[in-house]
């Protein structure tokens, strides 16, 4: 099989450029992913996120290494395995993260990738339910919508953010990005959104777009330093697919790396150690490993005004029927819908932490299921880490999962910025409109109070926000994997297009960022003149030296 370009990974940046490369007739597209189907109807209902999430049927469900700072512990990791990838399974958050975070990546010489650049992107990919705007798009794949669950324990996080001296944000996905607000949720019409969703189902009818799925990338073919195809297996047959133009790698920030070592692309030490032929000592990929640190807390209520009585057999039904019948209602709901961002060290001139808030206390169950109890679940993320992990091969097959080694809070910085986080949230329940509902902190619980004691919390309950990325560095010096036009150095006809060439990880969810990063890809690969800068100026110079040496 020939084609024009051949894709690996049908996740949120292969959806965007198997639709985008296609709207050229004249270029032909495979698209291939290890996963199947996006059918799934809990696909749809944006509620059903947990009835997917970790089913392995659209998710690898990889797991850490053990983490030596987390007690030992090893930390799920799931990424989606499905048209789609993890925008089909994910809590559809849409948020970019703060201007700065862009602005950051510029001052490294990656000038076409600032906020101002960025932002035409962001606009590009998106329609808001807000309207369109100077940062919002109005007629984009994407439909984008506004957190508007009625809930009082929503308000009462608001009133008391404001009471505990945060600000109240109207759109955090707008110019100013500190503070509380109602989230943005990837859907439309009450259904989920996916990248799949916005952009491959359109273009499917192209005949000159071919998609295969269960199609499981083993190595890439390479010939005279070039990449000149894909080797890969589907119903237990070995296939190759050749690309007269170029392979894109969009298998994310562990398929991707993963894939490059396999292909003899990668640190030399590491490749032979697993008997595999150097083609390109590249001691970058699979190092600079980051995601977003998180703990999860929770609250009782003793006044009754939390949605847990979704969790109830009625509860469910009915949910369930409006759904069904208008896709409206709770069910239309990714439950997340409050949060924001803030400051959590007295230093910083950018946010550190972030909220997601849900309008009931969720109980983990011994057998995996949950349950829900009046109350509010929260999560507090650590938005940049310092620590930095690394991604290596387990074995020269790709039906080995790679090992993932975070080294979580091998920087003690972010152990600092997590704890200061915990206090700042209680700070924040603390006020009379939470309390007035009868708040109780249950986890951690209020007898952590010591620093030691947040800390022992910490390193027993820390996990990731599931946002690994940045482990093919995008950059304009020498150690860098990728060049800022998304070009493997070292090898010809090969770029990568996916959350692994962030150079450092954004202060928010990633999905909407990789999303951006394709619709730019696209452009470049299509030798288009890439979208005018928005006239918005650049971040102060005092934020984007924080995220080099932020506070603490």
């Amino acid at each position: 099989m020939e084609f024009d370009y051949v894709i690996v990974g049908a996740g949120s940046a292969g959806c965007v450029l198997a639709a985008r490369l296609t709207e050229d007739p004249d270029v032909s597209v495979l698209l291939l992913e290890a996963g199947g189907p996006d059918r799934s109807l809990m696909m749809q209902i944006p509620a059903g996120v947990y009835k997917v999430f970790h089913n392995p049927a659209f998710n690898w469900n990889y797991e850490s290494e053990p983490q030596a700072a987390l007690a030992g512990r090893r930390i799920p990791v799931p990424r989606g395995r499905t048209l789609g990838g993890s925008s089909s399974i994910n809590s559809m958050v849409w948020l970019r993260g703060h201007p700065a975070d862009y602005d950051a990546w510029a001052e490294q010489g990656l000038e076409e990738w600032s906020f101002a650049h960025c932002l035409p992107y962001f606009r590009k990919s998106e329609t808001s339910d807000r309207g369109a705007s100077d940062y919002r798009g109005g007629d984009g794949p994407v439909q984008v919508a506004k957190g508007r669950l009625a809930s009082p324990i929503f308000d009462a996080f608001e009133a008391s953010s404001a009471a505990a001296g945060h600000r109240l944000i109207e759109d955090l996905n707008g110019p100013d990005a500190v503070g509380i607000g109602r989230l943005d949720c990837s859907k439309g019409g009450g259904r989920r959104c996916s990248a799949s969703v916005a952009y491959l189902r359109p273009a499917l009818h192209r005949r000159n777009l071919r998609v295969e799925t269960g199609a499981l990338a083993h190595r890439l073919l390479l010939a005279g330093g070039r990449a000149v195809g894909v080797e890969y297996g589907q119903a237990g047959q070995v296939h190759s697919a050749h690309a007269r133009r170029e392979v894109v790698l969009s298998g994310g920030a562990i398929n991707t790396p993963q894939l490059l070592m396999l292909s003899g692309i990668g640190p030399a030490d590491e490749l032979r150690s697993h008997g595999i032929r150097v083609a390109l000592d590249q001691p970058g990929i699979g190092r600079n490993l980051q995601d977003h640190l998180d703990l999860g807390m929770s609250f009782r209520c003793s006044e009754p005004v939390s949605h847990a009585w979704m969790g109830s057999r009625l509860g469910k039904l009915q949910v369930g029927l409006e759904w069904m019948l208008r896709q409206t209602g709770p069910g239309a709901s990714n439950i997340w819908e409050i949060g924001g961002f803030a400051r959590a060290m007295p230093d910083s001139a950018l946010p550190t932490v972030h909220y997601h808030v849900a309008p009931m206390k969720i109980d983990a169950r011994p057998d995996g299921s949950f349950g829900l109890s009046h109350g509010f679940t929260l999560h507090l993320s650590q938005l940049r880490q310092r620590s930095r992990g690394q991604l290596t091969l387990r074995s020269a097959s790709s039906k080995d999962a790679p090992r993932i080694d975070f080294r979580f809070f091998s920087d003690p910085r972010d152990i600092v910025e997590m704890r200061e986080g915990v206090k700042v949230t209680r700070e924040i329940v603390s006020q009379a409109p939470l309390a007035r509902l009868g708040t109780l902190e249950v986890a951690p619980g209020v007898q952590a109070r010591r620093d030691a004691d947040l800390d022992a919390v910490l390193r027993q309950g820390v996990k990731t926000e599931f946002h690994p990325s940045c482990t093919c560095r995008m950059g304009t010096d020498a150690a860098a994997v990728v060049d800022p036009s998304l070009r493997l150095n070292g090898i010809e006809g090969l770029r990568v297009v996916d959350a692994s060439v962030m150079p450092h990880v954004v202060g928010a969810n990633l999905n909407a960022t990789v999303i951006m990063i394709a619709e730019k890809a696209a452009d470049m690969i299509r030798g288009r003149p890439a979208l005018p800068p928005a006239a918005i100026g650049r971040q102060p110079q005092a934020l984007v030296r924080d995220i080099f040496s932020p506070a603490g």
